[in-house]
């Protein structure tokens, strides 16, 4: 070894501190660590729209990059116009779905993953990205690793590695161009419609919201709201309204300290029982127990119990 690098070694050795302990130190979710980490891809407009919403809030990361064929992505209350070679990181818990792609082909795809610490990259919530030369390299990487590992089994360390170095990397990559950002899906009045109602209910969240109140709002009939809403995104109104309390409420449970009745009451649920059942037949687990796995990082249900 030459001299010259053992000398710089020497110098670095020289300012390592001595740890407040021998047994506590650096561990790997300190840092930018995906893990458990799923590889899916769309390739038909009708597998965008699966039945139920469940599929469509969760408490895992979603990086979601299109590879041929535009379309809209809905995340919370904006919706945003993504083209070949874009990619949008959608945050766990936030409501998300894909409704108005134009049928035919597409090549889309989903990474989806769990997180301790996100907060590096809190800049790419709600800001999709355009892919550069160096996000497109990591990214074969990632793919080519997965499906024609070295050695018999994908690495998984590698994987996570070139993940959360993209993740990164997103962070230097352009946004999305303004004109493309919250934007309607198209000028169909059942989509108007639609995106008034998604607004509304995202709005008033904590509040005992009924369809008869939303129909006021917007001067339509019950009947042609919930025709409407089922038809555009294949789910009752009435279980829109319920998930995206729970959405929310996921939310807050992992990042608040609220007591879980509070939060109940703030997500408009009338009674702690009320929530409680609703958040175990959507999670697959109570509240206290999601609360208490999310702060830890231990390992949740991949889905909760269906309607």
């Amino acid at each position: 070894m030459p001299d010259k690098t053992i000398q710089q070694l020497r110098r670095l050795v020289r300012e390592i501190p001595l740890p407040p302990s021998l047994f506590s130190g650096l561990t790997i979710h300190q840092s930018l660590a995906p893990e458990n980490i799923i590889f899916f891809q769309r390739t038909d407009t009708s597998a965008l729209k699966p039945e139920g919403v469940s599929n469509n809030f969760h408490h895992r990361f979603e990086l979601m990059t299109v590879l041929e064929k535009a379309g809209p992505v809905r995340i919370d209350r904006a919706t945003y116009m993504l083209y070949p070679g874009e990619s949008m990181l959608i945050f766990p818990n936030q409501f998300h779905h894909y409704m108005d792609v134009e049928k035919g082909r597409l090549e889309w795809l989903f990474i989806t993953f769990e997180l301790r610490n996100s907060e590096a990259i809190r800049a790419l919530q709600n800001s999709p990205r355009v892919l550069d030369e160096t996000a497109y390299e990591l990214l074969l990487q990632i793919i080519r690793e997965f499906r024609h590992p070295h050695e018999g089994m994908p690495d998984t360390l590698d994987i996570a590695y070139r993940l959360s170095r993209l993740l990164r990397h997103l962070l230097l990559c352009n946004p999305l161009p303004g004109e493309r950002r919250d934007i309607h899906s198209s000028d169909d009045v059942r989509d108007v419609i639609l995106e008034s109602i998604n607004r509304y209910v995202r709005a008033h969240l904590g509040e005992a919201v009924t369809i008869s109140d939303i129909a006021a709002e917007l001067g339509y009939s019950v009947s042609h709201l919930r025709a409407v809403f089922r038809d555009r995104l294949g789910v009752s109104l009435g279980r829109y309204m319920r998930e995206s309390r729970l959405s929310e409420a996921a939310q807050l449970l992992q990042s608040s300290d609220h007591n879980i009745s509070d939060i109940g009451e703030r997500c408009g649920f009338e009674s702690l029982y009320a929530f409680s059942r609703a958040f175990r037949k959507a999670y697959g687990i109570p509240p206290r127990t999601y609360r208490q796995l999310v702060q830890e990082g231990g390992m949740l249900p991949l889905s909760g119990k269906k309607d």
